[in-house]
């Protein structure tokens, strides 16, 4: 987990400001009008999104379908995260291999019943395939709507954000408390 979260740490390091924006304008304008993917094919956006749904699933608050974290995942493998789509494309294959022999009748995780998906699941939990897509599905779900995901920003409200919240408005921490303190009182 800690390797995969350092891959993806410096694969959005190494995107920019500029690529990121881009992806993100773009992501947010497909997931709203409901526009075909870009990168991933309709088979392949239908198992990343089955998966992810597991991860986040949908109870009595959103999940992952809710927040369009698959338009997040389709337009990151258009953009920032291009060099891991072989990785990702390869992880699926694998993932899905040993499905039809052990659910008969089941061709891809989404086949399954929800009960079967979170088994399987559970038996593929170590992988890389699946850490590095959890890592998706989180940033999908809880990152700036703008990104594509966190869609009327239900990840935030989860969270009891105010919809307009981002990481660098103050206060950020016991740092600049004095400076915060001193700017309320002159108010």
């Amino acid at each position: 987990m800690a390797a995969s979260g350092a891959l993806a740490g410096t694969s959005f390091v190494r995107a920019g400001a500029a690529g990121i924006l881009a992806a993100a304008e773009a992501a947010c304008t497909a997931r709203d009008e409901g526009a075909p993917f870009e990168t991933l094919s309709d088979a392949e956006a239908r198992e990343f999104e089955a998966i992810a749904a597991r991860i986040l699933p949908t109870t009595d608050t959103p999940g992952a379908r809710e927040a369009g974290v698959i338009w997040f995942i389709d337009r990151s493998f258009g953009s920032i995260f291009q060099g891991r789509l072989e990785f990702a494309r390869g992880g699926l294959a694998a993932f899905q291999a040993a499905i039809p022999a052990q659910y008969p009748g089941a061709h891809a995780f989404s086949d399954l019943d929800t009960a079967d998906q979170d088994r399987y699941l559970a038996t593929q939990e170590s992988t890389g395939f699946f850490q590095f897509l959890r890592i998706m599905t989180l940033a999908g779900f809880f990152g700036m709507s703008s990104y594509g995901g966190n869609r009327d920003h239900v990840g935030w409200k989860l969270l009891g954000l105010e919809h307009e919240h981002h990481g660098w408005q103050p206060p950020f921490g016991y740092y600049d408390a004095a400076w915060r303190r001193d700017e309320t009182d002159d108010a």
